[in-house]
């Protein structure tokens, strides 16, 4: 009564929460001839195998339900007595899942996600998501065997196999994204299911939550790069500002030193009178500039002013 089995694909971080709720109910399971007895809960089962929950480990233990007494089979057939096809799984909090293999189990949506599965190699030691193959229980071993099975189209028996696989990947970890769905068992237990492990009838239950799930999540990510958007042009706006604001301090500054070096007589304010050439729509205009001579003076307004010429420059300074 203590072989592992593992039937249906439990993923994402291959990890199943062992926080066993209050309302969690085992019992004790006898063998066929009632010699040995365990003490669980049943977690799923399918047509030969059910699933228990070992009540002081916690750990998982499959059994074979031709193991199992009369009573404890009448159990598992009255609980896993499956619920119409049609049952709508948003509305009631429990609803009987069945697997491509036929493992039936009773449990809640949590939440729809998408995840990666990482399969790599570290110190050559073979890693699912950054865990060690080797420190996976039984049961998440034949899981991760059966995931990458299906993933990568081939048969993995054995960690022997997932080593000769890994190596062939020169060292480049191998990453699956999923997509699933965050299920919550009777136990209080969490498990992540990907999409491809589901019966195509509990498929058609699954899809419209996972659509309204891809819509908040495309919703969420709209108003994500709006705000991006309106941030980046709130920042530039505020540099551009704060650039006209540096280059108008440069130039009052840079007045104030000139009118300083005019009058300690460092250098003088020119005046450059200016008139529009024939043809050129404009008025006769002045511009002050410091300037060591007349000459530097206009040199220094001229270039600025294509199709005026120059009237006559004047010191404005004493």
């Amino acid at each position: 009564m203590n072989r592992h089995f593992a039937c249906f694909s439990f993923i994402g971080s291959l990890c199943i929460a062992m926080a066993t709720s209050a309302d969690a109910k085992p019992r004790t399971w006898s063998s066929l001839n009632g010699e040995v007895t365990l003490e669980g809960e049943m977690i799923a089962s399918n047509d030969s195998t059910v699933i228990l929950k070992r009540k002081r480990s916690g750990r998982l233990v499959a059994v074979e339900l031709a193991e199992l007494s009369a009573k404890d089979r009448a159990f598992v057939s009255a609980a896993t007595t499956d619920a119409s096809a049609d049952e709508n799984a948003q509305q009631s909090p429990m609803h009987t899942w069945t697997s491509r293999d036929g493992l039936k189990l009773k449990a809640s949506i949590v939440a729809y996600g998408k995840k990666n599965y990482t399969l790599g190699k570290t110190r050559g030691v073979v890693t699912i998501n950054g865990k060690a193959f080797s420190a996976m229980d039984p049961l998440h071993q034949a899981v991760a065997l059966k995931v990458l099975s299906k993933l990568e189209n081939q048969t993995f028996n054995d960690e022997t196999d997932l080593k000769r696989f890994v190596s062939l990947l020169a060292g480049k970890p191998r990453t699956y994204p999923l997509e699933g769905v965050l299920m919550e068992l009777a136990s209080g237990d969490q498990i992540a299911v990907p999409f491809f492990m589901f019966s195509d009838q509990d498929l058609e239950v699954l899809k419209t939550g996972w659509e309204s799930w891809q819509q908040a999540e495309s919703s969420a990510q709209d108003r994500e790069n709006l705000m991006l958007r309106s941030e980046a042009m709130d920042y530039q706006q505020s540099m551009t500002q704060s650039n006209e604001q540096q280059a108008d301090y440069q130039r009052m500054e840079m007045l104030k030193l000139n009118m300083l070096a005019a009058r300690t007589g460092l250098t003088s304010i020119w005046e450059v009178q200016m008139k529009p050439n024939p043809g050129v729509y404009g008025r006769p205009f002045s511009v002050m500039v410091p300037a060591d001579n007349s000459k530097i003076a206009t040199q220094m307004v001229l270039p600025n002013y294509p199709g005026y010429s120059l009237i006559g420059v004047r010191k404005a300074s004493r």
